[in-house]
């Protein structure tokens, strides 16, 4: 099972590369537009083009000060386009909501909601840190080794946990939310499915990656064929995955 959502959440971006583009290609422009803008307003621009080593010895609290509210709030804008596209991708694939041009609708109410889960899913995964950083603590010293072992395992076991929880997103984002309970109860069983998942999506991950360094080696034509992939076909192939997680667990839909 864990393959075939793989497999199928690739499958749904390349046949729906036309409908991709038009959900992310405009929005992500626009962010892009915006945070040259607060770069050249903040007066951060030259900051962010020099080299670190060159911001430390001449900077003052003013270019710290900036570089800080730049920072605050090129996240914000990052967060809220991403959640935009995001969003609205999850509604096309689960509601059938036809793209109409190129400019999707923002619909405001559910992109405050997804980013609100997002955090709360965030901190969740902080809280349920603390018992390692506890055991880091009592064992640290005496067994390093043990408590490396015993974290890796309880790192897997969260990750595998806090995605189970995803399957809320998705439903968010159709204005069908669930609650935490439901979550976990549907997707009660998974554990071996998702770390096939995590594992297969990994790889790709990895090759992927070291195709993009090899083709970005091309004079010229290289950051053009890397760009639209990395920045649009990969992201949307992991938000495809909890898409059809909700499908399948959560709403009973057949991928095969």
């Amino acid at each position: 099972m864990g393959w075939r959502i793989f497999k199928h959440s690739v499958q749904m971006v390349l046949r729906n590369f036309q409908q991709a583009l038009q959900i992310a290609l405009v929005p992500g422009v626009i962010g892009m537009a915006l945070l040259i803008g607060l770069a050249m307003v903040t007066g951060t621009w030259d900051s962010l083009q020099a080299p670190v080593s060159d911001l430390n010895p001449g900077s003052t609290d003013t270019d710290l000060g900036g570089l800080g509210a730049f920072g605050i709030s090129a996240m914000l804008i990052i967060w809220t386009i991403s959640f935009w596209i995001v969003v609205t991708w999850h509604r096309y694939v689960l509601l059938e909501e036809m793209p109409k041009g190129w400019l999707p609708p923002f619909r405001a109410d559910r992109v405050l909601a997804y980013t609100g889960l997002f955090l709360m899913l965030g901190l969740i995964a902080m809280v349920a840190m603390f018992p390692f950083g506890i055991l880091l603590g009592v064992m640290g010293q005496s067994a390093p080794g043990l408590v490396v072992i015993v974290g890796f395992f309880y790192l897997i076991a969260l990750i595998l946990c806090i995605y189970r929880l995803c399957v809320m997103l998705p439903a968010s984002a159709i204005g069908q939310p669930i609650t935490l309970a439901t979550a976990w109860s549907k997707t009660e069983g998974t554990f071996g499915t998702l770390i096939v998942l995590l594992i297969v999506s990994g790889i790709f991950q990895i090759i992927v990656q070291a195709i993009f360094s090899l083709l970005m080696a091309i004079p010229v034509i290289g950051l053009a064929l890397v760009l639209i992939p990395s920045i649009l076909i990969l992201p949307l192939i992991n938000v495809s995955i909890l898409t059809t997680m909700y499908g399948v667990y959560v709403e009973g839909r057949s991928i095969d």
